[in-house]
């Protein structure tokens, strides 16, 4: 069948809610170029597929090529974009789907040997990976994904540190002084012994701060302490409770600023003009990235250990660990083709993540929640699938904190991404359920709301007007519209017109809003005790983002120290082995601080890298040397 040579402009379905621009060129019955304009898509997420399929479908003449793993949907919307211009070309689209797939030859089995092998290239890996690099080691990274990034390309981007300086040029905000005199009043009693000290001394720093008088921002690395561990502290359905380790919440927290320099030694960019923080993240000590999401860091970190002599290998599951006399030694490792690579090393850091993606091992460990659906979303990419978990216990690993999941409140309800619709601080938060009430304090924990939202039936949206829309995170006006024209979010000049579009009364959410702009006119909350007030909700047009909790962070995981050493169930090292980052557990406890993940794995992932190199060359009997 001939088709008419031309370029053909079509739109792909991509990751998110958004659609690619795609110009497909045919010349004479071939496809001779493919241009994608992926610039509203998640960097990082599927930027593998953009590479990729174009070339493959150009260099094959079919269609029938084989979508890139965790990102099937961008994958089928390049290859549905490109059928649709074939179509209108004159061609047919089954049949370049029917043609023979390129062809592929299976690579030869290999051994190599290194002084480190990283499990994993999200944050965590890259982090161990760089720091080993930077002590002049050989290092082998493995990621069974085509590209790197795993959960971290997917994460908002501020990340917790406290640097009282900073923070102390912006002004409080209403709610955050009363918030500090709330937590100071703590009965002692109520706090664990290891931390009294600790809580005692933070105490002091508060009324110091509050007979100040002062209106700027407070923080300190012991206020970022009992917060993480206070935010950590729960007890499950049989009744046991749980709390962060001391030694390791503290090691996080001294240490978190020092990642985020080390990350802009690096290359990071940080706006300073704006502290911020996540959902959940309970105080303003975010530092956010100026690039978007997590991507700012993967790129930087991926580009230097590329630029400075990593062997990454993509596509190449790590299936065992290699395990002598009780010592880790390497690791075997599986490509996409079937081959086998065997690594030997003198060090393996597992960062491989948590098992948010997967759902039956989420209902295995499960001791948190009363259900979790077998439909139920996730935040996750599909690669985080406890590998690295499953990995360590072939060594003797202990576990700690399984049962705890948590769940992200503010998920899209069909895809579980967080950075669809209007997403902001949560300041600025204004949670309604479906009949236009508010029902919970949108500053608390992530699992508090969580619970509130399946206790209003799952499903509520997130009301914003056109200036709270200006705070929103990682989005575009281009992408608000699309997601507009799509369906899956609400606009409309009066809030009215929106409670009609979604359904629920509109008296109802008019006095909502209403009088929640009292709450915010007054500074203070009476009705939930929401703890800071950002703005008010009164400037049209305004948007209604559905939402609903999804898997986010499984909160347990190996049981480390705070030199990131995996310990057995006698709490002693494993040698060889060192862990970092949502593969392990033992400082987030039962629920994690919105921002606490990014400064968690930049943290023990140089901590694991520092410490494998420290007994790499302690170790005179193996004649191990710095390289």
């Amino acid at each position: 069948m001939n088709m008419k040579s031309g370029k053909y402009e079509v739109k792909a379905k991509g990751h998110g809610s958004s659609f690619m621009p795609m110009e497909v060129t045919i010349d004479e019955d071939k496809i001779a170029a493919i241009s994608i304009d992926s610039s509203g898509e998640t960097r990082g997420v599927a930027d593998e597929v953009f590479k990729r399929l174009p070339k493959q479908i150009v260099d094959n003449q079919t269609l029938n090529v084989d979508t890139v793993s965790g990102a099937t949907i961008s994958s089928h919307g390049v290859i549905d974009g490109v059928a649709q211009a074939i179509d209108e070309a004159g061609g047919d689209s089954n049949e370049w789907k029917n043609r023979a797939k390129p062809a592929s030859q299976k690579a030869q089995d290999e051994e190599m040997t290194t002084d480190v092998v990283v499990v994993g290239a999200g944050g965590a890996g890259l982090a161990a990976a760089v720091r080993s690099i930077q002590h002049d080691e050989d290092v082998v990274i493995l990621e069974k994904y085509p590209q790197i990034g795993g959960n971290t390309s997917r994460a908002g981007g501020p990340m917790n540190a406290a640097e009282p300086e900073w923070q102390e040029k912006f002004k409080a905000l209403p709610g955050e002084k009363d918030t500090l005199i709330e937590l100071a009043a703590t009965p002692i009693e109520k706090i664990d012994p290891e931390y009294q000290e600790d809580f005692k001394k933070l105490q002091k720093q508060i009324q110091d701060y509050i007979g100040l008088g002062a209106d700027y921002l407070f923080d300190s690395t012991l206020l970022h302490e009992i917060q993480t561990y206070l935010g950590g502290k729960r007890t499950d359905l049989k009744g046991n409770e749980i709390h962060g380790k001391y030694a390791l919440v503290h090691e996080l927290v001294i240490n978190a600023l020092n990642s985020v320099k080390w990350l802009a030694d690096l290359g990071v960019k940080f706006d300073n003009d704006d502290v911020t923080e996540p959902v959940g993240g309970l105080w303003r000590r975010g530092h956010k990235p100026v690039e978007p999401m997590g991507y700012a860091y993967i790129h930087i970190l991926g580009d230097w250990v590329k630029a400075h002599g990593a062997h990454l290998l993509t596509e190449t599951r790590a299936m065992d660990l290699i395990i002598e006399d009780d010592v880790v030694k390497g690791v075997v490792a599986q490509r996409k083709d079937g081959s086998k690579v065997t690594i030997h090393a003198k060090a393996v850091i597992l960062t491989a993540g948590g098992f948010g993606a997967n759902t039956k091992m989420v209902q295995k460990y499960n001791t948190y929640w009363q259900k979790i659906d077998d439909d139920i979303a996730t935040t996750n990419s599909p690669s985080i699938t406890g590998d690295g978990i499953n990995l360590g216990l072939e060594a003797g690993a202990d576990l700690f904190g399984m049962g705890f999941i948590q769940l992200m409140p503010v998920s899209d309800p069909k895809t579980g991404e967080i950075f669809t619709g209007v997403q902001t601080p949560p300041a600025n938060f204004i949670m309604v359920n479906q009949k236009g009430k508010r029902f919970v304090n949108e500053f608390a924990e992530r699992d508090t709301l969580a619970k509130a939202a399946i206790a209003n039936g799952g499903l509520f949206y997130l009301i914003a007007d056109d200036k709270i829309k200006d705070t929103a995170y990682n989005t575009t006006q281009e992408s608000l519209d699309a997601q507009v024209e799509a369906g899956t979010l609400f606009r409309d000049n009066t809030l009215e017109g929106l409670a009609k579009q979604i359904g629920m009364d509109p008296d109802t959410l008019v006095e909502t809003i209403k009088t929640y702009n009292s709450y915010v006119d007054q500074g203070s909350d009476p009705e939930f005790h929401k703890n800071v007030l950002g703005l008010k909700c009164e400037v049209g047009p305004f948007y209604a983002t559905p939402r609903k909790p999804a898997i986010h962070h499984t909160m347990g995981g190996l049981v480390i120290d705070t030199k990131a050493r995996v310990l057995n169930k006698q709490g002693e090292p494993i040698k060889g082995l060192y862990s970092a980052g949502e593969n392990a557990g033992g400082i987030h406890a039962g629920n994690r601080l919105g921002g606490n993940s990014l400064a968690d794995i930049f943290t023990f992932g140089r901590i694991a890298a520092n410490t494998a190199f420290e007994e790499n060359n302690s170790d005179a009997s193996t004649g191990a040397s710095a390289h």
